[in-house]
């Protein structure tokens, strides 16, 4: 059964850590600073230099260092952490998150760093009501592929987004299917046998993932978006990034 809003709230405030887990936001807003500032350190570490940036893919395909004086949305910001090297880039940020433990977190991080952000709580219906107004990139690595109906969440992403913005997406690639099951990803990924297996393989919590491709990108978002940029972030091409522009 897919997992409802408000399961995927709790599900979710435990963000992930890689390769750690998932940390409950309480815990992490519980740690004594060093001790929080030391797990991101780490954690950058394990990203950035670690397989999930083949050859930097990570960091160039989704501009973390080219990008400069620019209004930032993390949209689904877990720890704050790429919000943080969107900081350091010179931007203004704005993060986001269904958690708002989750927000705490990232804001944590921001100040702790020296950086003042806006912040709010991500409703189901994924409106802002304009209260930030519009963006030049709207960053969501990792969560549009956990997302059941996506379309709504991407239109109301396009409302938020300046005419020359960019929506900078991190998502699960149809070999992430292949890696976790061994067949060919289905269309309808909730009524395959191997659902489960799926979701589980890549994250044990949230109850949900689905796959892309550049196919699957124009097929759901190409009457909106048009993608400028689309590559592998890893050396066996599970994850990817693809940078959307408007219509």
């Amino acid at each position: 059964m897919i997992p409802t809003f408000e399961e995927r709230v709790e599900a979710w405030s435990s963000p992930p850590v890689d390769d750690i887990g998932y940390i409950s936001s309480q815990k992490l807003l519980a740690l004594r600073e060093d001790e929080f500032l030391q797990l991101i350190r780490n954690m950058e570490e394990t990203r950035y230099l670690g397989w999930r940036n083949y050859k930097n893919a990570w960091r160039e395909v989704l501009g973390l260092d080219s990008t400069h004086d620019q209004y930032v949305l993390d949209c689904g910001c877990g720890t704050g952490m790429e919000a943080l090297q969107y900081a350091r880039a010179g931007n203004s940020v704005v993060v986001a998150d269904i958690s708002r433990e989750n927000v705490r977190v990232a804001m944590r991080l921001l100040q702790l760093e020296g950086y003042e952000a806006g912040s709010f709580q991500i409703t189901e219906e994924f409106l802002v009501n304009g209260l930030f107004g519009e963006f030049d990139v709207i960053h969501c690595a990792g969560c549009l592929h956990h997302i059941p109906d996506p379309l709504p969440v991407v239109e109301a992403m396009v409302e938020q987004l300046k005419p020359a913005g960019e929506i900078r997406l991190m998502l699960y690639s149809a070999e992430a299917w292949k890696v976790a099951c061994g067949t060919e990803p289905p269309e309808v990924v909730e009524d395959d046998p191997q659902f489960e297996r799926y979701w589980t393989h890549w994250d044990p919590i949230g109850g949900y993932a689905d796959w892309y491709s550049y196919e699957r990108l124009e097929q759901r978002f190409g009457h909106l978006l048009r993608i400028k940029r689309y590559k592998p972030l890893t050396r066996n091409g599970q994850y990817i990034g693809a940078v959307l522009g408007k219509r």
